[in-house]
């Protein structure tokens, strides 16, 4: 998709989106890899979503204490230090999928995973829902 088609895909979203480059991989504390796919940031900046894909992701075979884990690891090493002005109430989400699928679109093969988090005090605080 071009870039503007992709600038139009988001706007009529309602979102703002920023297309990461090739990103480097990011090791997890599970001691899988991860690559950052593209960060959403929507409501003038109250909501951050970082979407990271992994090949052989596997949600069932990963215990939730393991996705919890890695998935607060990249909101306090990634995002927390990458947002423009973290506020406080601002809500990060993490999500981490197998492969690259568009932002709001529905697809049941697709296998991913994601955790809200709300940043208190400069840190990351698990919204568990």
């Amino acid at each position: 998709m071009s870039g503007a088609a992709r600038r139009g895909l988001c706007a009529g979203l309602a979102v703002f989106c920023i297309g990461a480059p090739a990103a480097a991989a990011v090791q997890l504390p599970s001691g899988g890899q991860v690559h950052l796919h593209e960060t959403i940031t929507e409501g003038n900046g109250s909501v951050t979503r970082l979407r990271y894909v992994t090949d052989g992701f596997a949600p069932d075979d990963m215990m939730p204490d393991t996705a919890l884990e890695d998935l607060t690891f990249l909101c306090r090493s990634k995002a927390l230090p990458n947002l423009t002005a973290p506020v406080e109430g601002q809500t990060v989400i993490i999500s981490l999928a197998d492969r690259v699928a568009p932002f709001g679109v529905m697809d049941g093969s697709v296998a991913q995973i994601f955790e809200v988090f709300t940043i208190r005090d400069s840190i990351c605080i698990w919204e568990a829902f």
